[in-house]
């Protein structure tokens, strides 16, 4: 009995040892920083990184508070010593300008396709009134409660941005884009994901490669465009351009403002409610789908219906309809 835990020891001991120097070969170099520089309102932030989630939001007055951590994994503790060291962090100021950035000239060098992980996290407070330019290789982009203008820009991740006051301009090539109670000029694309934009006002100008764009209770010029997927427009109060290339539409208009519906699909139907009252120029298309017009004459009535088959187009304006072959109404 005595030999046989003798045996075992020495084999446990032995694999220890053996293991030892993969595990301290797989162990990961990080690097944190946490730093605050003075800055006025006004002022503007841009961040410049080769990889992690960069969040921004508004903090103290007069400060810019930066937090910043990275973790590099290449299995080889000289390379990722050798990469922070050529990438460091740095953060400086120009006037009232203040820059992270976290760049390697030859990152190409240190990359393994065998064995190869980076995360880094960059969580950054500005003054409320303030400009941010955002840009990560490889990352999302969360920005909230600031009011100035807003560029982010990530190569593979997610753009969030919340109760933002200013324009803003967003664009990833990779992942979902979300606006929750943003007011200003809108710009946004993504290459491949969904967009979804909630209780704002200004205008909005949205387009993804492949997904669905839902926008609800919005104020203002909308105008999206997807080339794969469905198209949700509920609540929209200014005038309202819709195209799908594969997908259907259902889209609303909250009100009698005079407002012009331009809605277009290559393969879906088209589902439109508006009240009886609203003056509304409507051009709707599908190259195969149903067409319908939802209405009520009053609050208390019951909804009214006007489908077209496999239509082109139909008009409404204000209280003439133009009405083409092969309707129905119920």
């Amino acid at each position: 009995m005595n030999r046989k835990l003798t045996i075992n020891r020495f084999l446990g001991t032995l694999l220890l040892g053996l293991f030892t120097p993969c595990l301290a070969a797989m162990a990961a170099s990080e690097e944190s920083i946490n730093q605050q520089i003075d800055a006025a309102l006004g002022g503007a932030l841009i961040v410049d990184v080769d990889f992690g989630t960069i969040e921004v939001t508004a903090g103290a007055d007069g400060k810019v508070a930066v937090e910043a951590h990275r973790k590099v994994d290449f299995g080889d503790e000289a390379k990722e010593k050798e990469y922070l060291a050529a990438a460091p962090i740095s953060i400086s100021k120009d006037g009232n300008t203040v820059t992270v950035r976290a760049h390697s000239p030859r990152r190409e060098n240190f990359w393994s396709f065998r064995h190869s992980r980076a995360d880094g996290q960059y969580t950054i407070s500005v003054p409320k009134s303030f400009n941010v330019e955002l840009h990560t290789a490889g990352g999302s982009i969360i920005t909230s409660k600031l009011a100035g203008s807003v560029k982010a820009h990530t190569s593979g991740g997610k753009l969030k941005f919340a109760h933002l006051e200013g324009t803003i301009e967003g664009k990833t090539s990779g992942g979902s884009i979300a606006l929750d109670g943003c007011n200003g000029p809108v710009e946004i694309e993504t290459s491949g994901g969904d967009i979804t934009a909630v209780d704002g006002r200004g205008s909005l100008h949205a387009h993804t490669s492949g997904g669905g764009i839902h926008v609800r209770n919005f104020s203002g010029d909308t105008n999206v465009r997807t080339s794969g997927g469905e198209l949700t427009l509920n609540q929209i109060d200014g005038k309202l351009t819709g195209r799908t290339s594969g997908g259907s539409i259902v889209a609303s208009v909250p009100g009698p403002a005079v407002n012009e519906v331009n809605l277009e699909s290559s393969a879906g139907s088209i589902d439109l409610a508006l009240p009886a009252t609203a003056a509304v120029d409507i051009n709707a298309q599908t190259s195969a789908g149903r067409i319908t017009e939802w209405w009520r004459k009053s609050r208390r009535a019951p909804h009214f219906c006007r489908q077209y088959h496999n239509k082109i187009q139909f008009v409404r304006n204000g209280r003439a309809l133009r009405r083409y072959p092969r309707w129905q109404e119920r």
